[in-house]
């Protein structure tokens, strides 16, 4: 489990639109034929997408940014050292919202703590340095 809106959780980990436009533009694997983005755009590589991505969202806080809750909590599977793991007693989601449950025996484990300079220099590392990995053909 990753928890947003919390200082510690996933939403610690965010980009701003300045980072965005000042990194991404041209990064990642390039493609040919490009795919259409979600506004209508062709795009050849990720990194330019994502800058489209960015001047089409609603951005919070400032410096106006965005949290990245999909890539924080992929990031802890690339590398568990990025977050601290705690196990606590499984909530329960009632009418939309959790409610903890402090005698609840069964555990689940909640990541916090992220480290958003370690996950961020990463992905740009990799934007800037893509490597494909070969296809295989299915295993008979």
């Amino acid at each position: 489990l990753v928890r947003s809106g919390k200082p510690s959780g996933t939403a610690a980990v965010v980009a701003t639109l300045d980072e965005i436009n000042r990194t991404m533009p041209g990064t990642g694997p390039r493609i040919d034929p490009p795919v259409t983005g979600r506004h209508g755009d062709r795009f050849s590589c990720f990194g330019d997408y994502s800058v489209s991505l960015f001047k089409n969202i609603k951005l919070h806080g400032s410096p106006p940014a965005r949290s990245l809750y999909d890539m924080a909590a992929v990031a802890i599977v690339r590398n568990a050292a990025w977050a601290t793991p705690r196990s606590i007693p499984a909530p329960i989601l009632k009418d939309g919202k959790w409610s903890e449950r402090p005698d609840n025996p069964r555990k689940i484990v909640l990541w916090e703590n992220f480290d958003r300079a370690a996950i961020m220099t990463d992905f740009h590392n990799r934007m800037n340095h893509p490597q494909l990995t070969e296809s295989r053909s299915p295993a008979s």
